[in-house]
């Protein structure tokens, strides 16, 4: 009869030990995800490739590195004026579905905007997330662009003696031939067609 206290105490260190392991390995996967979605940032669901024929306002065919693929659009937001060639982002909403098309071939142009003595001054948004300054005025160093999400995200610093590099991450409110207009929840910056569209190629894309 001795021995059953003495087997009790074994069974509860064991059970202890084993809790305080869950609890750790909980602790870890936890503390992971923090740290992912810390340092990482906001994960990139878009997928990149040229318009193939027989796409509409309903559907889209989507030729990528490797596959075909096929989107059923639901309430999309249509980012720009898209053709059958040009280079899209679509953004799916669930299996074979997508709520957000952003034509990248109306994007690479040369915006900006002009002086008063209509001198134009801005940027072209070219290939391989390039961005290439126009009489630039204002100190601004640009460093590249990209698209997360449908969103418009262009890097810089303010001036030639900075060299720490800011990422401003931009809703696209409006992309036309002649206007392009992107805005957070404080601003919206307004810049118009300065230059010819830049031709980029037609063949299969990788994704962005």
């Amino acid at each position: 009869m001795r021995r059953l206290p003495f087997l009790m105490l074994i069974l509860v260190v064991l059970a202890m030990s084993f809790s305080c392991d869950r609890f750790r390995q909980a602790k870890v996967i936890i503390f992971d995800t923090i740290c992912t979605d810390t340092l990482i940032g906001e994960a990139d669901q878009a997928i990149y490739g040229t318009l193939g024929d027989k796409s509409n306002t309903q559907t889209l065919i989507l030729y990528t590195y490797d596959d075909t693929m096929t989107f059923r659009l639901v309430n999309p937001q249509i980012i720009g004026r898209y053709i059958v060639g040009d280079r899209v982002a679509v953004v799916p909403c669930g299996e074979a579905m997508a709520n957000r098309v952003v034509d990248i071939t109306s994007l690479m142009q040369e915006w900006g905007t002009r002086d008063s003595v209509k001198v134009p001054h801005g940027f072209a948004i070219e290939a391989d997330g390039k961005i290439r300054p126009i009489n630039n005025n204002t100190g601004r160093l640009y460093h590249g662009w990209k698209l997360v999400n449908g969103r418009f995200v262009i890097s810089h610093n303010n001036g030639k003696a900075r060299t720490d590099t800011v990422s401003d991450t931009m809703d696209i409110l409006k992309l036309t031939p002649d206007s392009f207009v992107i805005g957070d929840s404080l601003h919206a910056f307004r810049y118009g067609c300065i230059g010819e569209n830049i031709t980029v190629s037609k063949k299969k894309s990788r994704r962005q």
